[in-house]
């Protein structure tokens, strides 16, 4: 006998921005979300579009021809940090950059063998694993930790009134800045970008699959439905992706922050974040 997938559903949607930087992926071997992140510097050096959409591009598709192969998501992920870091360097041509411009990504991997599961985690996406009907949440949460330093601060900004989402974004760009040079090291966070002690620094895992699990793998901008805007419980979420499915949990998000556009009750750097989520139940066939 060995483990398969029994029911999916995947969500990817663009939030207020001009591009959505996120990716899902799916194969009868494994799953991904990869939440994308654009340099500080506003300058898209690459990319016509988005540099933080092709690096999410890019691993996207060597996941999805790679992730079968015969090796630790660990493996799999430092072989292709070597692999994109010669194509951005390729793509820059000579052109110095700043640390700031190099495009980096969150990530959350599931590799299926035949009675285990692998995942890799690494920056701020979630995963939730729900097995013999008890649920593990497994999440990084240094750059939350960071990102509320900077909402605590637009919250006193917010007293001023009358202030966009972008303008109090701009008042506090030194400190959004100070926090992203704060990425893979000891002192701030780990993200995907080309360090590879960051991905020797991921959480990684196994789970042995006797008979089922359900999982929810998500971006913040999915996971904010719970952790953020609490607008439903964590521990309900698993029961709601299966029984409601994961676009009933987006629509609810979307209606908040339609309502929320300024960010007076839930301040935040763009009024909607591009939002992902795969949903999976895992049998053993």
């Amino acid at each position: 006998m060995e483990i398969g997938i029994k029911e999916f559903e995947l969500l990817c949607d663009k939030g207020s921005g001009i591009y959505n930087e996120d990716m899902v992926g799916l194969c009868n071997k494994g799953a991904w979300v990869l939440d994308g992140a654009t340099g500080l510097n506003n300058k898209n050096l690459i990319s016509k579009e988005s540099d933080a959409k092709w690096y999410v591009s890019w691993w996207n598709k060597y996941l999805q021809e790679n992730i079968g192969k015969d090796k630790t998501l660990k493996e799999i992920v430092l072989e292709g940090l070597e692999n994109v870091k010669k194509e951005y360097l390729l793509k820059l041509n000579g052109l110095k950059i700043e640390n700031l411009d190099v495009p980096s990504a969150s990530a959350i991997m599931i590799k299926l063998y035949e009675d285990k599961l692998e995942y890799l985690l690494i920056g701020d996406c979630t995963l939730f694993l729900n097995k013999l009907n008890e649920n593990i949440i497994i999440k990084d949460d240094r750059v939350c930790r960071l990102d509320e330093k900077v909402f605590s601060r637009m919250e006193k900004l917010n007293k001023r009134g009358n202030l966009t989402i972008l303008e109090k974004k701009n008042i506090l760009l030194p400190l959004i800045i100070e926090n992203r040079l704060k990425k893979n090291n000891e002192k701030g966070y780990w993200i995907l970008e080309f360090n590879k002690e960051a991905v020797e620094k991921s959480i990684h895992g196994y789970m042995d699959v006797e008979d089922e699990v359900k999982i929810m793998m998500s971006s913040d901008g999915f996971s904010c439905a719970w952790d953020r805007y609490n607008i439903f419980k964590e521990n309900e979420m698993i029961k709601i992706g299966q029984h409601k499915g994961i676009e009933y949990i987006k629509d609810k998000i979307r209606k908040l922050e339609k309502e929320d556009n300024d960010g007076m009750i839930f301040p935040r750097f763009k009024e909607s974040d591009d939002s992902s989520c795969v949903y999976l139940h895992i049998i053993k066939k």
